[in-house]
């Protein structure tokens, strides 16, 4: 399969999971129709909104793809029927989470390859689009961001867009350097959430200091 297939497969993936993974906090916040489907769409799209504002690639890659929006949309209505058969909604967007995380990570380095980007502004860039778009999210809902947690999290976004990008470094062809890339980063996330591993911590007990 070409390169191109495989990131537009990628891309649909994301988009995909993001947007339940979006539609599924707004649930949880008892939002009706309309905002599940917006913060769905937010959810999907913030990220790499972001990094083009960043990257100063304008319009935005949303724009000239208006089939992000439809792809959102179909992420908002399978979370809102799926309900009856989660058992946890919490859990479910965490999964979710941690998919769109994954491959946007790479998603994210790619694009900021092809603007040019030196290869550690296309780390940072894949960073930025994995996690922004739940960031918005979150804000949006007055819920903490998963950024801001002790979690490994954003830290597994930045491995990921580092591992595709020394893949192709050392000559791998972008479309299994893109599959390896996302699987280490879901393999980091879904270790971290399953057995509970924190972020490392370095600052000093307060104690009594202002």
């Amino acid at each position: 399969m070409e390169t191109a297939h495989i990131f537009a497969a990628l891309n649909i993936i994301g988009l995909f999971v993001f947007a339940i993974s979006g539609a599924l906090t707004a649930l949880r916040n008892d939002m009706d129709v309309f905002g599940v489907a917006m913060i769905a769409f937010v959810t999907g799209v913030g990220g790499g909104t972001i990094r083009d504002v960043l990257l100063g690639s304008f319009p935005v890659w949303w724009i000239a793809a208006p089939s992000a929006v439809l792809i959102c949309l179909a992420g908002a209505v399978t979370a809102i029927l799926a309900q009856p058969l989660i058992d946890s909604r919490l859990k479910a967007l965490i999964w979710a989470d941690a998919m769109g995380l994954a491959v946007f990570s790479v998603l994210g380095a790619q694009a900021a390859l092809a603007a040019e980007a030196p290869a550690v502004i296309a780390i940072f860039m894949g960073a930025v689009t994995a996690t922004f778009g739940g960031v918005v999210r979150d804000v949006l809902l007055n819920e903490p961001p998963l950024i801001l947690k002790q979690d490994i999290y954003a830290t597994a976004a930045l491995i990921g867009a580092a591992v595709y990008i020394g893949l192709l470094s050392l000559g791998l062809g972008g479309s299994p350097a893109a599959v390896i890339a996302a699987l280490a980063t879901f393999a980091i996330r879904a270790a971290a959430i399953i057995f509970n591993i924190p972020s490392p911590k370095f600052a000093r007990p307060r104690k009594n200091e202002l």
